[in-house]
């Protein structure tokens, strides 16, 4: 289990002890993401990511960059919809020095003019790299569709139009309004000792003062589903389809991680097996979760040629019938469990995993999880919850479905689904 000490402004500390290995994971994380972005800087919990590894009071951005390097280690960040994170993972005996690295970087970035006109290049590329990479862009499309209206539905990166226009106090007022205390989760797992953390961040951290968000986050509304073709010269047609899915909160999110799992989870997994294997369709097809505070989706990516594109869609719509008909296409439910309980434990050996994990558990449920709760969880889900559940969920009116490709010519396929 993590230990966890907070300090008098609100700043979480959570650590776990990793014995045989001689590295530290160790991450700064912020409940503020793209859903917190405001409404016309769409991309600014991205951009700020981006500011805060562009040079501090004592270091240049150059200065950061050879400093990790010359340690051995990593640095990096990522923004999602919920959350930012900073991290490194060096060696135990190089903490102390890679931690007044990160700690410097997250409390003393400059914001410099300059670098924000440089570095706003080069999130234009990143936003041009994502429309050229028609995987990562339908799945933009997707959220677009199926989140329509919310900020859930605008892409982490933002907009090329947006990130023209920010200008530094935008970035400053963000990191004001989020970037506080009561938000911020320090973690860190490895070859460690808590005390020895907490003392690392309390000489840093201690002197913040707490505040309140600027910015309420929404909630998202269920809405019916929709269909979108949008052209692009390529040779797929690549397909990203999903329905409702499991909050982060959400009872049923074990009934869901079984349903995945069978549905397209893995090489075992019915759209693998019947759409690549048996009729060679696809090369990629694969089923997927995304969860947040108030609301989730069950998605699936396939990509096919546009002769294949009805078949495949059939093949889809087929096998989330046989599992509302509790037909699983030979998949044996313990088995199922069995390789979910394998993916975590063994996930879990890694230390940045195991850090992301605990960091995670305390921002949606303020408690570390044990994996023998997760797997005690997972071991209850029946095959009369999974066929239930896909019941509920698999409704022809209830499917956002986005093509990407040569789709000019082509009617949208039947989904073949009953509606209930």
């Amino acid at each position: 289990m993590a230990q966890c000490t907070v300090l008098d402004n609100g700043v979480r500390i959570l650590s776990a002890k990793m014995p045989g290995v001689r590295s530290v994971s160790l991450g700064i994380w912020v409940s503020a993401g793209s859903r917190n972005d405001p409404p016309v800087h769409a991309g600014m919990a991205h951009f700020t990511e981006h500011m805060l590894f562009k040079g501090t009071k004592k270091r240049s951005a150059v200065q950061i960059a050879k400093e990790i390097d010359a340690l051995g280690g990593a640095l990096n960040a990522q923004t999602s919809k919920e959350y930012t994170v900073y991290y490194i993972r060096v060696l135990d005996e190089h903490l102390d020095k890679a931690s007044d690295i990160l700690f410097d970087l997250f409390l003393n970035s400059v914001i410099d003019p300059v670098e924000m006109d440089r570095e706003k290049k080069v999130v234009l590329q990143e936003i041009r790299m994502t429309e050229d990479t028609p995987d990562d862009y339908v799945s933009d499309l997707f959220s677009e569709a199926f989140f329509e209206k919310s900020s859930l539905g605008v892409p982490i990166l933002g907009t090329a139009d947006a990130i023209d226009a920010f200008e530094r106090r935008d970035v400053l007022d963000f990191l004001s309004s989020f970037y506080i205390p009561p938000s911020i989760v320090i973690a860190a797992v490895g070859s460690l000792d808590h005390n020895e953390i907490v003392n690392l961040v309390r000489r840093r951290f201690a002197g913040l003062h707490p505040a309140s968000p600027s910015f309420p986050e929404e909630s998202f509304l269920k809405r019916a589903g929709v269909t979108r073709m949008v052209y692009r010269d390529i040779e797929q047609v690549h397909i990203t389809l999903g329905t409702a899915g499991a909050s982060m909160l959400d009872t049923k999110r074990w009934v869901y991680i079984v349903l995945n799992t069978i549905l397209g989870g893995s090489m075992s997994s019915m759209l693998f097996q019947e759409a690549r294997e048996k009729l060679g369709l696809v090369y990629s097809i694969y089923s997927y979760l995304s969860s947040y505070r108030d609301c989730g989706v069950l998605a699936l990516y396939a990509a096919t040629t546009p002769d294949n594109l009805q078949k495949t869609m059939e093949v889809i719509m087929r096998q989330m019938s046989r599992i509302r008909e509790g037909d699983f296409g030979g998949i044996h439910i313990d088995d199922v469990k069995a390789q979910i309980k394998g993916n975590l434990l063994l996930a879990r050996e890694s230390t940045t995993h195991r850090m992301s994990s605990i960091a995670k558990n305390e921002i949606y449920y303020n408690r570390d999880i044990p994996e023998e709760e997760i797997i005690e969880k997972i071991g209850k889900v029946s095959s009369d919850d999974v066929v239930s559940l896909a019941q509920e969920i698999f409704q022809g009116s209830k499917i956002t479905t986005v093509f990407l490709g040569k789709v000019d010519g082509i009617e949208a396929p039947d989904f073949g689904l009953p509606i209930n």
